[in-house]
């Protein structure tokens, strides 16, 4: 008896003996899994199955036997797999993961140049696309990793949060906002003339949903893909520009602030991966070099 015969015992009875859901799992048509099963026990003259008026309704004392040593050599098998794949990987290995450009600007704009000069035997190939456009690569394993603005729209996508920030609402010094103490309620904002990134990013299609959800159809007259080109607009115009507050980090004008939305709208990034797809061992290291450099980085900033 082989590994795939195992296999295929072990689905029968993972589906409740139902041999259509089974043969369809295995990609088999159900006459042949019949066959199968027949031949086997033919083959091996024991009897695995109990069979009631032709349908197959359980094990024999023989079958749940079977079954279970079954499980441990297929478990020891996939284990096996596992380590074969790890050491047959190169020395150099390549790493792709896609991560969005104003995630790069503001959050990675040190960890990438740390990463490589720590790691010299990774290639790490990055990909810059909007979020909607990195779920789709990711789901079409087409990059490894991604980093998003969470939370994902798709549930088969596994998330970690990094890093944890707020979305703002930015103007210049002469807005009404200016004059306005704390953080600025989600229905004064949706008055103002709203300037915002375009609709491939998460933070924009967030914003919607918030509005949406309290029923304000907010004035969005201007988007762009460009973060500094909101910034510049709210300076020179009575305008406000809605992302995150970190972005403003790399912003050089001197006549425009940002204060919290009220309720708070956070700015949450997440470490992506897809299921339980099994991964290399140069992805899985990737994978927690970049969690561990940002949970050092909270460490440090919580203690200044």
């Amino acid at each position: 008896m082989d590994i795939h015969q195992i296999q295929y015992l072990i689905t029968i009875v993972d589906n409740g003996f139902n041999l259509t859901k089974s043969a369809h799992i295995l990609n088999v048509s159900q006459p042949a899994l019949s066959k199968f099963i027949g031949e086997l026990e033919d083959t091996e003259q024991i009897q695995v199955f109990i069979r009631n008026k032709g349908r197959i309704t359980g094990l024999t004392p023989v079958g749940e036997d079977l079954i279970k040593h079954g499980r441990q050599v297929a478990r020891e098998y996939d284990d096996m797999m596992v380590s074969l794949r790890d050491h047959a990987t190169v020395k150099r290995g390549t790493v792709r993961i896609g991560i969005a450009p104003v995630i790069i600007s503001t959050v990675f704009n040190r960890a990438i140049p740390k990463f490589i000069q720590d790691n010299p035997d990774i290639d790490l190939k990055i990909v810059e696309k909007g979020a909607y456009e990195l779920q789709k690569m990711l789901l079409l394993q087409e990059i490894d990793l991604a980093v998003l603005v969470s939370p994902a729209t798709f549930p088969s996508i596994k998330e970690h949060i990094i890093y944890r920030n707020n979305v703002a609402v930015w103007f210049n010094r002469n807005h009404r906002f200016h004059k306005m103490d704390g953080a600025i309620p989600l229905k004064e904002i949706g008055k103002e003339r709203i300037v915002t990134l375009d609709d491939s990013f998460m933070v924009t299609f967030q914003t919607k949903n918030r509005f949406a959800q309290q029923n304000i159809q907010p004035n969005i007259f201007f988007q762009t893909t460009s973060w500094d080109l909101v910034l510049n607009m709210c300076q020179e115009m009575n305008v406000v520009g809605i992302i995150a507050a970190p972005i403003g980090n790399n912003y050089a004008g001197t006549n425009i602030e940002h204060r919290d939305f009220d309720p708070v709208f956070p700015w949450n990034i997440s470490l992506c991966t897809l299921g339980d797809i099994y991964h290399n061992t140069w992805v899985q290291y990737t994978q927690k070099w970049i969690c561990d450099y940002f949970k050092s980085i909270n460490s440090t900033d919580q203690t200044l």
